[in-house]
């Protein structure tokens, strides 16, 4: 097996053609989950602490 070099990129750049653009929507979509996850982890974390607080 040939020892693989730094330049691997170099020599086949159509590889790694679109790799950028899908880093980014792929960090994009992370983004957009994130905000809707903490959208809805505030209000459901003080809707079940008040009700903890109200059962205790």
């Amino acid at each position: 097996m040939e020892k693989q070099d730094r330049n691997d990129i170099a020599t086949f750049p159509e590889l790694f053609d679109g790799m950028e653009q899908f880093i980014e929507e792929q960090a994009r979509g992370i983004k957009k989950t994130s905000a809707i996850v903490a959208m809805l982890a505030l209000p459901c974390g003080m809707l079940i602490a008040w009700w903890l607080n109200r059962v205790a």
